[in-house]
């Protein structure tokens, strides 16, 4: 069975052998980050949607989605940050309870 980046399982980070591309995230949520392959892309995958980020030629940074508007692209945004720090926060900086 093939899995996707996108299941609930997917456990980042992850590095694509030589090429400087990393995966981060869990429960749906999932950030790639390329250094080198494709000039910088960063891509932002949620259950409602993706959205792409990359410099363009002129300098200037290029958003897309599939999204429609300005502000369902802010909200992908959003969710996007938010489910990716609440995979590593309830993963990594939950301070254990101890006994009083």
């Amino acid at each position: 069975m093939t899995r996707t980046a996108t299941e609930r399982n997917f456990e980042g980070p992850f590095k694509a052998g030589d090429d400087r591309v990393y995966a981060f995230g869990g429960d749906g949520f999932v950030v790639v980050l390329d250094e080198s392959v494709w000039d910088g892309l960063i891509e932002l995958i949620t259950p409602k949607g993706g959205v792409s980020i990359k410099p363009g030629e002129d300098g200037k940074i290029s958003v897309t989605s599939a999204v429609e508007g300005e502000a369902a692209v802010k909200q992908i945004l959003r969710e996007g940050i938010d489910g990716v720090r609440r995979s590593y926060e309830n993963r990594y900086w939950s301070t254990p309870q101890t006994a009083s």
